[in-house]
């Protein structure tokens, strides 16, 4: 048991410190009756405080069992108490044990001693008589009391004096009628001067008595107007504290403003804040309230570490146990005080000090200690339970202080971070529109520059091979119909080129288009190339999809046409278009692809195929992935060396994006 638990009344003792307890007591005094007395004290003023007074206000002691099950609670949690009173001075008290509760012997004693002390409350000098018939040590399962008492010796005098009231007018009657007998008369004046100093010298005890316990009360409720002041003061504290908490953000402000707060309502001549540092490793001081300039640049220059920690350090244990450490005499040897610590609490004139740990979500934040340099008496543990209540506040208001600091500077960081990306998005942009008109310049120069000598070259070859072809041996007539081809495909690779260039300026003209009826005519006219070739089709009805219907065009003609070109080496060709799942799909049975090379599908002039096998010019996909990405969609492609490929592709509308 510590001293400052014996001074908390709100505090518990376990039954195994009462057991040590009682067992160091017997050993210090060889009474093994010591419960019984211990009992008896009970109902002393230090022992029950403003309480006594309360029940002085019972007329007695019978009142005082009636409701012992309304106070009982406040001094026991082993137990219910229970009272009934079954005759004009007996009562009978039950207790009920609470379920896992293991009391000893000696409490029984305990509580019949507590019992007597009730009636020396009211001045019953004989105490009254205690049976115990039933007792769960002896196997029942409660223990059963009946208290019976005589009357206390002021209640007989009360009574007397009530009874010589009624006596009084017939000896006044005999005193006059025998008044004429001298020795008579002077008998019953006797008699009534001595009724007379019996009721004076009652009305004196019962006026002493009140004296007694109107000193007591005031005693009492001097205390508890100290202890209402007290926590007065202690509710206006939190308070405040809590509308510094409310109205600012900053941590340094935060603290400055507790300090104020701390040194208005608590009677402390200083006081000290030491935070935790970002490591973890050491103690700063953050702030101060009560101390001189250089003392507080004196503290400033002091690193506290905790890592690790110092055995004896008073800070060090605080923070890491998250302990309250009470200290009224810095002179003990046996405190775990550094003699750095002795030396900085001594220039600070310190008698002695409180450290409190600062703690949040179970985290060690910081410690706060307070000193009583010119404060009367000694701390107390009552300062200890003010400041451990104010502790979590503060904690609380740390965190939430750093957390704030912490999201400010993230928010910085990221606006900046943000500021960049877009300075750099900004930058890249007007670069890539300068490309994107490079390009575009270099795509319309090479279309329309390229256009002219090219129709000379091949155009000069016709009118060779058509007046003079005749004249011309086998190989010279080759020789001329492989230029005359080549130009023919420069030319389409030029229209694609300037095809593939208008597609990224064309204004878009959004409207529902019918993909299964234009999948139906395409084929259509592709078989027309080829009538010979065996087709099998499976075209999805009503596949309808908002898009540019030019672009939509493009799109299908390039990927049917490629379907068509690859499945030609098949006895019979199989294509399909559907959608599911709103991604549209053109499928065929041909070469199919590797798809360790599908990377290069959608690059300009990247061919997987052999040119003489089969034609092109390898712009077809990547138009097709121009196209698609103009109507806010994606294509991609999946296949087999052999087993035919799928091409699968998205549309979006404006209205979805």
């Amino acid at each position: 048991m510590k001293e400052s638990e014996i001074a908390d009344r709100g505090h518990w003792f376990t039954q195994r410190q009462s057991d040590l307890f009682y067992e160091k007591m017997v050993q210090l005094c060889g009474n093994r009756d010591i419960a019984r007395e211990a009992g008896r004290y009970a109902f002393s003023t230090d022992a029950l405080g403003g309480l006594r007074e309360y029940l002085l206000a019972l007329a007695g002691p019978e009142y005082l069992y009636a409701i012992v099950s309304r106070f009982a609670p406040n001094y026991t949690r082993s137990s219910r108490i229970s009272s009934r009173r079954i005759g004009p001075r007996e009562i009978e008290v039950i207790v009920r044990f609470e379920e896992g509760v293991d009391e000893k012997p000696y409490q029984c004693e305990n509580r019949m001693g507590f019992m007597e002390a009730g009636f020396q409350l009211f001045g019953y000098r004989v105490p009254p008589k205690i049976s115990h018939p039933e007792c769960m040590f002896e196997g029942a399962s409660i223990c059963r009391y009946r208290v019976t008492w005589s009357d206390s010796p002021s209640v007989r005098l009360v009574r007397l004096r009530r009874l010589s009231l009624l006596l009084l007018p017939v000896v006044l009657g005999c005193g006059l009628w025998l008044a004429p007998d001298g020795n008579t008369g002077l008998l019953f004046l006797t008699v009534l001067v001595s009724y007379l100093v019996l009721v004076g010298w009652i009305q004196r005890l019962e006026r002493a008595s009140l004296r007694t316990s109107m000193a007591a009360m005031r005693s009492s409720g001097q205390q508890l107007l100290e202890e209402l002041k007290g926590n007065y003061d202690a509710a206006l504290m939190v308070n405040e504290i809590g509308e510094v908490i409310a109205s600012r953000t900053d941590l340094d402000e935060i603290l400055d403003s507790l300090n104020q707060v701390l040194k208005k309502r608590l009677d402390y001549t200083s006081g000290v804040l030491l935070l935790g540092g970002a490591d973890g490793n050491s103690l700063t001081l953050r702030s101060s309230f009560g101390l001189r300039d250089e003392h507080v640049e004196m503290l400033k220059q002091i690193c506290y570490s905790i890592d690790p920690p110092i055995p004896d350090g008073v800070l060090s244990h605080c923070y890491t146990q998250q302990q309250s450490l009470l200290v009224n005499d810095l002179g003990d040897p046996a405190l775990p005080l550094t003699e750095e610590s002795r030396e900085v609490l001594a220039s600070l004139g310190a008698g002695s000090f409180i450290c409190t740990p600062l703690v949040c979500e179970g985290e060690s934040l910081g410690v706060f200690l307070v000193s009583d340099a010119k404060r009367e008496g000694e701390l107390g543990p009552n300062d200890v339970r003010v400041l451990e209540g104010v502790a979590p506040i503060i904690g609380i208001a740390i965190r939430n202080a750093r957390r704030l600091a912490n999201e400010r500077d993230l928010y910085e960081q990221l606006r900046k971070a943000s500021d960049s990306l877009e300075r750099r998005v900004e930058e890249r942009t007007i670069e890539l529109s300068r490309a994107n008109e490079v390009l575009e310049f270099l795509y319309d120069s090479v279309s329309h520059d390229l256009r002219t000598p090219l129709r000379v070259i091949y155009g000069y070859g016709e009118l060779l091979q058509e007046l003079y072809g005749e004249r011309l041996d086998d190989a010279g007539r080759e020789y001329l119909a492989s230029m005359i081809a080549g130009g023919e495909r420069m030319e389409a690779t030029l229209n694609r080129m300037l095809d593939f260039s208008q597609v990224r300026l064309m204004e878009l003209n959004w409207q529902p288009v019918d993909l299964s009826r234009m999948a139906r005519r395409i084929l259509s006219d592709l078989s027309v190339t080829d009538p010979k070739r065996q087709l099998q089709s499976a075209i999805e009805d009503g596949v309808v999809v908002t898009g540019d219907e030019e672009l939509l065009t493009s799109i299908m003609e390039n990927l049917l046409g490629n379907a068509w070109k690859y499945s030609a080496g098949k006895e019979v060709s199989s294509i399909g278009f559907g959608v599911k799942d709103s991604i549209f799909y053109v499928a065929d049975n041909g070469a199919g692809f590797d798809m360790a090379l599908a990377s290069r599908l959608f690059a300009p002039f990247q061919r997987l195929h052999d040119g003489k096998t089969f034609a092109g010019h390898g712009l077809g996909l990547s138009m097709v992935r121009c196209m698609v990405e103009r109507l806010g969609g994606k294509v991609w492609g999946q296949g087999a060396p052999g087993e035919g490929a799928t091409f699968y592709f998205t549309i979006q509308p404006p209205t979805l994006r």
